[in-house]
């Protein structure tokens, strides 16, 4: 059950309008992720009892077997185990096409079919490129903000420096001291010579990424997150790159594209 980045309030899916409700489908509650009672009451003004689920493929090749059974997870499965009656049940068909380097027309037309093909009715079909203004935005706020910036570091500095925070990670959770045993040879590569530029600089480098100035691989923008971490997944997110591809839905409009993580962050 998830929540669609266009639709945003309007395709919330919830079967219920309580915090400690728990069912079927429950996973393990997260206190920071856990719905506020006025943002449940709003989504219960707008959905009433509709309950609606999402079916995302990426459009990078046909569909096998596991497609199949998530299909049947999100178009049947979660609203028998929620006990949803069949006129409350929706499902939205949501490509997920932020990669161009690896999606076609192709892709999005043999999917469609597939869908069709299985029986499936989706209430509408949406694309993640169509977010793409909205998301540039997003980003250009959280530089505006001082939480994002643009950086030139290649991929191999960006595994290294990978590397090292998890070095000291460690050896700090040992409880050893990682300035003696995991130094920092140099800003450089921790945090980055990237990560404080100027808010006004990473606006600039940014709109020319968005302009086409730069050759592809040699500036991306990052989210400003936690170096200090045990988890590597809390380390500074690409959040966008340059791609001079053509995109199989949004056209030729963009030679910048959102990362998967930031586009469903």
């Amino acid at each position: 059950m998830s929540t669609t980045t266009t639709e945003e309030k309007t395709t919330t899916s919830s079967s219920n309008n309580n915090n400690n409700t728990t069912n079927a489908l429950s996973a393990r509650e997260i206190e920071w992720a856990v719905n506020s009672d006025k943002l449940l009451a709003e989504q219960k003004e707008i959905n009433g009892n509709i309950v609606r689920t999402r079916f995302p493929p990426e459009p990078n090749g046909y569909l096998h077997i596991g497609h199949a059974k998530s299909m049947n997870m999100n178009f049947s499965l979660a609203f028998e185990k929620l006990g949803v009656p069949v006129e409350n049940r929706r499902t939205i068909f949501r490509y997920d096409d932020t990669n161009p380097d690896a999606e076609s027309k192709e892709y999005i037309d043999s999917i469609r079919r597939d869908v069709k093909w299985l029986g499936w009715e989706e209430e509408r079909t949406t694309f993640s490129s169509d977010n793409f203004q909205t998301l540039h935005d997003l980003a250009v706020t959280l530089i505006k903000k001082g939480l994002a910036y643009v950086c030139d570091m290649s991929k191999a500095e960006m595994e290294i420096q990978r590397e090292l925070a998890m070095k000291r990670a460690a050896i700090r959770n040992n409880g050893q001291d990682p300035n003696i045993d995991a130094p920092i040879a140099s800003p450089d590569i921790l945090p980055g010579r990237n990560r404080n530029t100027s808010v006004d600089r990473n606006l600039e480098l940014f709109e020319k990424m968005k302009m086409g100035f730069y050759a592809e691989g040699t500036w991306t923008l990052r989210l400003k997150m936690d170096f200090e971490s045990s988890n590597p997944n809390m380390y500074d997110l690409v959040a966008y790159r340059i791609r001079y591809t053509r995109h199989p839905h949004a056209g030729d409009g963009w030679c910048i594209y959102p990362n998967y993580d930031f586009t469903h962050g």
